[in-house]
């Protein structure tokens, strides 16, 4: 079966890992990659390494957003998107965005479309466009059970399946890096109690949630550092968080991250780690990184809301949405009771290990792919 598969964004965990993974699928003869060449660097080279005699790469975009939405540009990756659709028989096409959905029309095999994120606040128009999209394609694939349901709820209708994102665990596994190792590498204390919080510089990953959490922390235990792993930043926001920062004097207390890190080394962070926390209000799968961390076996602790409950099940604790008391109260509890974060450790990884890995998921594209083929 050959596969013509659209890459989103920068995830490197989606992009090239997911198809790495299909390639391990007997089914799978070859894969033609739409990408870009940012993620490339950040991480795809990896992959494409290990797989390159069954993906072929088709570097359509530059992947950096004010380059690759210049008026000029658009026109001719439109090209480059029907030229490369042309050039051979596909037996599936797997979209996960709807910019190439219009240039593929003309593809006569079936098309599935993947939702990455959950529609919790959809608008009339947003909702237009994904019904749209339903209308177009042949399987309508959700990531989490929750997107399905608020894609009811808000446009209407429901995704024909739902497949959980997935993590590599060749990759991300407790045993990638000693934690003292890690610490060594990227120059962080080995004597203080390390928390990771790690997404997109922006209002709904709800960053100050934690902030706001930390006086209450550090009055009781102050041999903890909080590594903030950015790299896209919303600058307003940025600003609002250092202000609460030094308004609640915790500079000494966090350490902010915005290096471009490449995939392959982000287990150096998660090992490197005594606690994940995510903040976030809506996601849609409780997010890679979240996921992540837990194949490493670190403790974690997300926001009780939009789909995070679902991700975690139960290899963490869940705070009250958007509550930094309890936020606060659950923190302390992980770094003070040694017994309760081997067990979280524990738990964290083996709910990966057991519905999440990548190996997995790849299966379940691979089983929909026949369903349409067939």
């Amino acid at each position: 079966m050959k596969v013509l598969f659209e890459s989103i964004g920068i995830l490197v965990h989606y992009n090239f890992a997911l198809p790495y993974y299909l390639t391990k699928v007997s089914e799978i003869d070859s894969i033609a990659l739409l990408t870009g060449l940012f993620p490339i660097s950040m991480g795809g080279y990896y992959y494409i390494s290990r797989t390159w005699k069954k993906i072929k790469i088709y570097p359509i975009r530059t992947g950096v957003g004010f380059i690759d939405e210049l008026k000029y540009v658009k026109p001719i990756r439109e090209r480059l998107i029907r030229r490369i659709a042309a050039k051979q028989h596909y037996d599936v096409v797997h979209l996960n965005s709807t910019e190439a959905l219009s240039q593929l029309s003309g593809v006569k095999v079936p098309k599935l479309f993947v939702l990455h994120g959950s529609p919790d606040h959809a608008d009339k128009q947003t909702c237009k466009m994904l019904g749209d999209v339903y209308s177009k394609v042949d399987a309508f694939v959700a990531v989490s059970r929750h997107a399905a349901y608020m894609l009811r709820e808000k446009c209407g209708f429901e995704p024909t399946h739902v497949i959980h994102h997935g993590v590599d665990i060749e990759l991300f596994n407790p045993l990638s890096y000693a934690k003292d190792r890690a610490r060594a590498k990227l120059g962080l204390p080995q004597d203080k109690k390390i928390i990771l919080w790690n997404a997109r510089l922006s209002p709904e990953k709800r960053l100050e949630t934690l902030i706001y959490a930390l006086p209450k922390v550090v009055k009781e235990f102050k041999d903890v550092v909080v590594i903030v792993k950015t790299r896209a930043v919303v600058k307003d926001y940025e600003a609002k968080i250092r202000s609460i920062i030094r308004k609640l004097n915790l500079g000494a207390y966090v350490i902010f991250d915005k290096s471009w890190t490449p995939l392959v080394k982000m287990p150096m962070y998660y090992r490197a780690s005594d606690l994940y926390i995510n903040t976030s209000v809506t996601e849609a799968f409780g997010s890679l990184t979240m996921l992540e961390a837990m194949a490493c076996g670190i403790s974690t602790i997300a926001n009780n809301a939009s789909s995070n409950p679902e991700a975690l099940g139960n290899g963490g604790l869940l705070y009250d949405k958007d509550d930094s008391i309890d936020l606060a109260e659950k923190i302390l509890k992980v770094l003070t009771d040694e017994r309760l974060s081997v067990l979280l450790s524990y738990k964290a990884s083996r709910r990966v290990l057991e519905e999440l890995t990548l190996k997995k998921i790849s299966e379940k594209y691979v089983k929909l792919y026949n369903s349409l083929v067939h």
